[in-house]
């Protein structure tokens, strides 16, 4: 698995046929679909285990007309991926001997936080994305 996905067939086509008829809709989807990321965002870093809440406040997201994308790590949390997918020793290339994969060398295939998050909200991301289109949809003067 290389990562969660959740697919909304023809919102590609959609968003050029609203684009069309008024070139300012193509800002209400990208903020819709980060409002989306941004609730499954908060429901990862519930998740997360926090000594100082760094890890927590690395997870970001970002938004584009098509897509939404959540993110773990930053320059003060380059440890994140190792917390969310686990690791080998870097110079043996041996199991961990400390921390959450101890004795395993890896985590989970999806991940412990973001791609979990992402399964248990899928109804709730499909239902947004539904409704951000409908939104667009109205703002264009069009019937949903």
């Amino acid at each position: 698995m290389t990562g969660a996905q959740v697919r909304v067939t023809g919102l590609i086509e959609t968003r050029r046929a609203l684009e069309k008829l008024d070139p300012s809709l193509k800002k209400i989807l990208p903020r819709e679909f980060k409002e989306v990321a941004e609730l499954v965002a908060r429901d990862a870093a519930r998740s997360v285990p926090s000594k100082t809440g760094t890890a927590i406040s690395s997870i970001k997201t970002s938004s584009s007309a098509t897509t939404a994308t959540i993110k773990g790590g930053d320059k003060y949390a380059p440890y994140y991926g190792w917390l969310d997918f686990g690791s080998r020793e870097p110079t043996t290339g041996g199991t961990r001997e400390s921390g959450p994969w101890r004795g395993s060398g890896s985590g989970p295939k999806g991940g412990r936080y973001i791609y979990p998050a992402i399964a248990r909200n899928k109804s709730k991301i499909l239902a947004a994305a539904s409704e951000a289109i409908v939104k667009a949809k109205r703002a264009a003067g069009l019937r949903s």
